[in-house]
């Protein structure tokens, strides 16, 4: 469980952390956001601070925090082939994102990687052991007799779980022994570091993640982070990160307290943000920057609900004519109207047309009132978009995964990925989104007002058809 802060609340960390004040500190911060995120934008890193593997003259580039890799705004998520990869490094893509669970992506870049490794940087991670598609049944069940034992009862929500036991260490200064699942997924990242450096035929990866964390408690296992030191050490890992598909708030707030108090040393997140859903997660990426953490968003599309009004040729027209898709305005919007705080962009490009549309996006020019008809047209479009928040899950009386059931349909219906979204399906071993009984608890406390139950029926067909 998180360490008892005393008079400092998470919302309390998060702002001294943004401004610069240590967690035990106390006082006033001594700048306002805005302030703050105007002094790190005039900030220029000088050429000894920084790290180059490749570049093009026409690509933007942000320093990837303290890892000082000068990375591409644009990074090349799933799909594409050897080809299109190729075509990526030449034009100025120096970043690759793979994970174990994302099919066979990691075999498929094994021939590229032989000629191209020194030229780029390759993240993969960690699937099925604190979320993504799972939690690992062992850890889970670990978990479970913990908060038995030290709150009399393990059952329900995990999350829940958590803030029981988070409330009763502060009243009681007791902590929950969390030592046994420590080591069960420190030997659970080992492994599953090793099958990926296989799959890829490399011997190091420049950060390898945790999986779509959705456990807050996680960063209390310091024997994850000892078994990161232990493979880093033996050259295999260079950085320490984490994605998250839920729970944003909770995870992110989590792993910036444990930066704050160490051992951990986390240098790269990767949370799924949009339009809709970053001024939710604005105090924590702008204290993970106070930090010097690298930001990676990923799903900057959302999982939209409701489509555009037809302002698109507005737009278009202040853009000199070139049309944007929805996909694009997204992409532009997190690249350009984020303060700051994203240093690159996922896009999961899978052919030449595509890419070559996306290419353009990190360094267009937008005069004022383009980006005045951007920030409207997409904040329209991701209105009721899914925040990933992960509340729906947390009260679903039935314990359906919600917020995985809500991304799967999207692989199928936004994505055009059906193969993904039944390989994920297919791992909970039954259909979950035929459980709902509609009582109506997830759409009660959705903030974006998504019609999850008819996504949910809608997903068990697809899953059935």
């Amino acid at each position: 469980m998180p360490t008892n802060h005393n008079r400092v609340d998470r919302r309390g960390f998060l702002r001294q952390a943004a401004t610069g004040i240590g967690v035990a500190a106390v006082g006033t911060p001594s700048a306002s956001f805005a302030q703050e995120q105007r002094a790190s934008a005039v900030e220029k890193p000088t050429p000894e601070d920084v790290i180059w593997r490749s570049k093009a003259p026409t690509m933007a580039y942000r320093r990837l925090g303290r890892t000082k890799y000068m990375v591409s705004r644009l990074i090349a998520g799933w799909g594409g082939d050897d080809r299109l990869w190729r075509r990526m490094v030449q034009s100025g893509i120096n970043y690759i994102d793979t994970a174990r669970g994302y099919g066979n992506h990691e075999e498929q870049l094994r021939n590229f990687l032989q000629r191209f490794r020194e030229r780029i940087w390759i993240t993969s991670k960690s699937t099925g052991i604190a979320g993504y598609n799972k939690i690992d049944d062992e850890v889970e069940k670990l978990y479970r007799n913990a908060m038995n034992s030290f709150l009399g009862d393990g059952s329900g929500d995990m999350l829940t779980l958590h803030h029981q036991a988070v409330t009763k260490q502060k009243e009681s200064g007791d902590k929950p022994d969390l030592r046994p699942i420590g080591a069960v997924i420190a030997r659970l990242y080992t492994s599953l570091l090793d099958e990926s450096l296989a799959r890829m035929g490399i011997d190091d990866v420049d950060c390898y993640m945790m999986h779509g964390i959705e456990i807050p408690w996680i960063f209390d296992c310091v024997e994850l982070w000892e078994a990161y030191e232990k493979v880093h050490k033996a050259g295999k890992v260079k950085h320490f990160g984490f994605s998250v598909h839920k729970h944003h708030k909770e995870v992110l707030a989590a792993g910036i307290e444990a930066n704050a108090r160490g051992p951990w040393k986390i240098d790269l997140v990767m949370p799924g943000v949009n339009p809709e859903s970053f001024d939710h997660l604005k105090d924590e990426l702008a204290a993970l920057k106070k930090q010097d953490v690298g930001i990676i968003a990923m799903k900057t599309s959302g999982i939209k609900n409701r489509p555009v009004d037809g302002r698109e040729k507005k737009f278009d027209s202040l853009m000199g004519g070139r049309e944007y898709n929805e996909w694009e305005r997204a992409k532009l919007w997190m690249l350009h109207l984020t303060e700051d705080l994203i240093d690159g962009v996922i896009a999961g490009i899978t052919g030449n047309e595509e890419l070559e549309k996306d290419l353009q996006l990190p360094s267009v020019q937008l005069s004022a009132a383009a980006r005045r008809e951007l920030d409207a047209i997409v904040k329209l479009e991701m209105a009721g978009a899914c925040h990933l928040c992960g509340d729906c899950a947390t009260n679903c009386p039935e314990h359906i995964a919600v917020t995985d059931m809500i991304r799967y349909h999207a692989y199928i219906h936004q994505y055009d990925d059906k193969e993904m979204a039944r390989e994920l399906y297919a791992m909970a071993g039954y259909d979950p989104a035929a459980l709902c009984n509609n009582c109506g608890h997830c759409t009660a406390v959705c903030p974006s007002q998504v019609p999850i139950t008819q996504l949910l029926r809608q997903l068990s067909l697809d899953m059935r058809a």
